[in-house]
């Protein structure tokens, strides 16, 4: 790839973040233009994809093309291998968060906790108002 088309798709690339930053912050609600953009976006990873896949594949089909079977399956396997590790890395990263954010988050809503202060490992007695931190 030309320098100049590296250069041109960088550019692409940062004014496409310079002006999504402050779209982004605007507080009064643009369905359309939100949908647009989603959609822009929604294309763009795609396209990403797309890309990325088919030069992942590249390898193995250069080893169909020269009839060697095993280097095609080998790097087919790799490919397909890399891809599941990264999906479930997505997986288990999701979980993760998911189980970090409900740790930060308090029992009930407001005065509803079960726990009277941050340092109190229990809930006050019923009888009394107060815990003793």
């Amino acid at each position: 790839m030309p320098t100049s088309q590296i250069v041109l798709l960088g550019a692409v690339a940062g004014l496409t973040i310079f002006l999504g930053l402050p779209l982004g912050r605007i507080r009064a609600p643009m369905p359309r233009v939100k949908v647009f953009l989603n959609a822009l976006a929604i294309g763009i990873l795609i396209f990403l994809l797309w890309d990325v896949l088919t030069n992942a594949w590249a390898p193995a089909a250069t080893a169909l093309r020269a009839h060697h079977f095993d280097t095609a399956f080998v790097d087919a396997l790799t490919m397909l291998g890399c891809l599941g590790i990264g999906l479930m890395g997505l997986v288990y990263f999701d979980r993760w968060m998911k189980r970090r954010a409900a740790a930060m988050r308090p029992e009930g809503p407001g005065a509803a906790t079960a726990r009277c202060c941050p340092r109190a490992r229990t809930p006050p007695r019923p009888g009394r108002r107060r815990c003793r931190c």
